[in-house]
């Protein structure tokens, strides 16, 4: 095990969206054995950058569901950006119905409709006040917040009208993101791991809802939590289920990793 990558809200986070003490001793264990961190997560990197605590090592993040990637160091490694044109074509009042949308930019979130139940999700937005209007060439991914049946007309408006002109996935049962094609944590996960020189086989990944599916596919080591989305399971059937993120269930995996490669945490 050479590198250790997490989703954040559902697996490495608790349901206050903290990292318990006992997940962060965890990780420190893991990096005082010369063991690699990244992030894997739908949040924009600012973000993560807010939430990762000062006294663990910065780390490699994937954001907007692998649309970015940035180093440690705040090193931009990639970006995959919607094009203006699929962009217009996402952003009509037909399309969005009554969702709230998000709009992950390089520096900035905007959103549409972002007073509403979901807000939370997208945090601090500048609201898009002419939808007709907007453009921008530096939009990472396109969130749809909403009730799962409303989402699931969106999504298969999209599907028809863009086919694979973009990549799909839900983040949760109210969050439909919006990538460029072949964008989702894997494909992220894959250019991360050549970057490092670590092979797949030597990652441990964990994660919970669908768009954790290409990345835990591609570690050698994958992880289910055990609140994950049902469909996740399905699709993985080989991965072990471990405990929930809120009774700090990756960390107790980790010093089962650790103590059976013989370095006890």
């Amino acid at each position: 095990m050479r590198l250790i990558v997490s989703d954040l809200d559902g697996t490495l986070l608790d349901k206050d969206s903290r990292l318990a003490d006992e997940t962060r001793a965890a990780l420190q264990a893991a990096v005082e054995r010369g063991i690699a961190l990244a992030v894997a997560t739908g949040r924009h990197e600012r973000q993560v950058r807010k939430l990762w605590p000062r006294d663990l090592p910065p780390v490699p993040v994937i954001s907007a569901n692998g649309a970015r990637i940035h180093l440690a160091d705040g090193t931009l490694l990639h970006q995959s950006r919607l094009a203006p044109s699929l962009l217009a074509r996402l952003l009509r009042p037909e399309l969005i119905r009554e969702t709230e949308l998000g709009v992950y930019r390089d520096d900035c979130i905007m959103a549409y409709h972002s007073k509403r139940e979901f807000s939370h999700y997208t945090g601090e937005v500048t609201e898009i006040e002419d939808l007709a209007g907007f453009k921008a060439d530096d939009v990472s991914k396109v969130i749809f917040c909403g009730a799962p049946a409303q989402l699931k007309e969106v999504e298969a408006d999209i599907a028809r009208e863009l086919g694979d002109e973009v990549s799909m996935t839900y983040s949760h049962i109210c969050y439909l993101e919006v990538m460029a094609p072949g964008v989702h944590k894997g494909s992220a996960l894959r250019l991360l791991l050549d970057h490092l020189n670590i092979a797949a086989e030597d990652c441990a990944a964990f994660g919970d809802n669908l768009n954790d599916a290409e990345m835990l596919a591609l570690a050698g080591l994958p992880h289910v939590m055990a609140n994950a989305h049902p469909e996740l399971k399905r699709r993985l059937p080989d991965a072990p289920v471990i405990g929930d993120h809120d009774q700090a269930g990756v960390a107790r995996q980790l010093r089962s990793l650790l103590e059976r490669e013989g370095r006890p945490a």
